[in-house]
């Protein structure tokens, strides 16, 4: 399935088999919330302990709630 500049399908199939996406990311540009439900859909392939499946997500659009969200996680680490 090609839909705009690249393959659907073949991006799919990268982002899913690649170790440190991350640093594919381009984190300043915004993520439309169709894209991020369907990256959630694309995670829920992984395996988990124990075939278990207690996924938890927390989608935060808003920024200032983002920037406090990151100062409470980096104090846990």
């Amino acid at each position: 399935m090609t839909s705009g500049p690249f393959d659907v399908e073949q991006t799919d199939r990268l982002l899913s088999t690649t170790r440190a996406v991350r640093r594919r990311l381009d984190l300043s540009r915004p993520v439309e919330r169709e894209v991020i439900l369907d990256c959630i859909r694309l995670s829920q392939q992984a395996p988990t302990a124990s075939n278990t499946q207690k996924w938890r997500w927390m989608v935060v659009m808003d920024e200032a709630k983002r920037s406090e969200l990151a100062k409470i996680y980096g104090r846990g680490s």
